[in-house]
């Protein structure tokens, strides 16, 4: 909140990376959990995070939880429920989701987030998407961007957004 009032912003991404202050990429996260438990331990800290934080652009990385889940991507269907609540709140909120490109150097079968939420976030009405190529090196810059685009068109969808003064500017796709 003090980052949000102190600095003007033209955009923040919103990403979760912890649960109950352990790191969601360290062994011990997973330790002593099924794949359901632990999947489902994260969509509900990240629910609570939308329900409590308004100040951001965009929600990035709702699945990116896929890249460390040493069993392999959780199906959908475990945690729907909590995605669909996750969206409408985002939604309602006038905010968006990030795709992410990144999943195509990570060797994801799916894409981030997976179609199936990308889907959901249509029906409910979701348009503000930003496309991130989550670049750690600058070789990566933009990495998959094309190639993200045409698979949004494909569901469906007509823009992308940039930001500026954190009011989303559309884009044709």
């Amino acid at each position: 909140e003090k980052l949000y009032e102190t600095y003007p912003m033209d955009f923040i991404l919103h990403s979760n990376h912890q649960v109950n202050d352990v790191e969601i990429f360290l062994p011990e996260y997973f330790a002593g959990k099924s794949q359901k438990e632990y999947n489902r331990v994260y969509y509900e800290e990240l629910l609570k995070t939308v329900q409590l934080y308004k100040h951001y652009s965009v929600l990035g990385h709702i699945d990116g939880f896929n890249r460390y889940d040493p069993k392999g991507e959780c199906p959908l269907e475990d945690f729907e429920d909590i995605v669909y609540e996750i969206l409408k709140i985002v939604i309602a909120d006038h905010k968006g989701i990030e795709v992410n490109t990144a999943n195509v150097r990570y060797h994801l079968k799916n894409t981030t987030p997976c179609k199936g939420i990308l889907k959901m976030y249509k029906e409910l009405g979701g348009e503000i998407l930003t496309i991130g190529s989550d670049s750690p090196a600058p070789g990566q810059l933009g990495f998959n961007i094309a190639q993200s685009q045409e698979m949004l068109k494909d569901l469906g969808f007509e823009y992308f957004c940039t930001f500026e003064k954190m009011k989303p500017i559309f884009h044709k796709l």
